[in-house]
């Protein structure tokens, strides 16, 4: 039993939910022209194509993609983008400090 238990911790111990990666300010923070829907329809591709695991799921005003990190189900990245006055309100939050010209923020940028 005190295996098990151990086991347990460990695995939760490496894990890191949405709620963990929004405890901290967003990584990024931009605005999109389109609506939440369309941004989501060009990132999700490219997040995939980035890592397999990337997955979407509806929210209230909008959606939230995890990216989870490559040795994994922990979450990695996580963006959202809402419904803003004038199209959409994309924050992205991460676990390690973002590079200015990695993947994952390109393929943000690039959907706006």
């Amino acid at each position: 039993m005190k295996l098990r238990v151990t086991l347990l911790g460990a695995v939760l111990a490496g894990c890191t939910s949405p709620g963990l990666l929004k405890e901290e300010a967003p990584a990024l923070r931009l605005e999109s022209g389109t609506s939440p829907s369309v941004y989501m329809t060009c990132l999700l591709p490219k997040w995939q194509a980035i890592r397999p695991g990337a997955s979407v799921t509806e929210i209230r005003f909008g959606y939230r993609l995890l990216l989870p990190a490559a040795s994994g189900d922990a979450a990695q990245v996580l963006l959202e983008t809402t419904a803003a006055d004038k199209g959409s309100a994309v924050a992205l939050y991460r676990r390690d400090a973002p590079a200015a010209d990695d993947a994952i923020t390109l393929a943000a940028r690039s959907c706006l």
